[in-house]
């Protein structure tokens, strides 16, 4: 009986749905107007950072148009929306789009910035930094755009697809088999 009792203790637990680790998602639409202070260009863009699952490293990938010159400079700073900040991570850039990845070990702290790569990472998350890409005519940055989180989709769609509907009654009919198992168990002892 207490094997018994262990299986089904192992097998609920294993029906509990798992809490997984995922990576982060953040974006910022780049223009001019966001930069501190506005600068003068048609260029608009747009940044995606994902920070892994792990929090060694973040992905990143920049696109735009309209330029008044190729990229001399592309970065996160840390910053408010209404600040000009110090580069925070930098990124290796080229023509639209790029893309590429900046790992924990590749963090070099500075003054203005977070000491650590994790602190660079809950600035990200707490929305006090923004990507820009520079030009030749606009050394401070052409077009900017604060990152922000990417709603998770994939976590509704799945709480609302019929296998996700039928969790609860599962879990509810296990608890259940439990509690009996349970109490057969006790009563199994108590005549012994």
């Amino acid at each position: 009986m207490r094997r018994g009792f262990a299986l089904l203790a192992i097998a609920m637990l294993l029906a509990l749905p798992a809490t997984v680790l995922a990576a982060e998602q953040f974006a910022a639409t780049l223009t001019p107007e966001a930069e501190v202070p506005p600068a003068t260009s048609d260029g608009s863009g747009s940044a995606t950072v994902t920070i892994s699952d792990d929090g060694t490293s973040l992905d990143y990938e920049v696109t735009f148009e309209g330029l008044t010159g190729p990229p001399t400079g592309s970065h996160i700073h840390f910053g408010g929306a209404d600040v000009a900040g110090p580069v925070m991570i930098p990124f290796e850039h080229g023509p639209s789009p790029f893309s590429g990845t900046f790992n924990e070990a590749d963090y070099a702290p500075a003054e203005g910035i977070p000491d650590t790569f994790a602190e660079a990472l809950d600035a990200i998350r707490d929305g006090n930094a923004y990507v820009n890409v520079h030009t030749e005519a606009n050394p401070p940055g052409e077009i900017r755009g604060q990152l922000r989180v990417v709603p998770d989709t994939a976590t509704a769609d799945e709480a609302s697809s019929p296998a996700a509907a039928g969790t609860p009654v599962m879990l509810l009919a296990l608890v259940g088999l439990a509690a009996f198992l349970v109490a057969a168990w006790r009563f199994s002892l108590r005549r012994a």
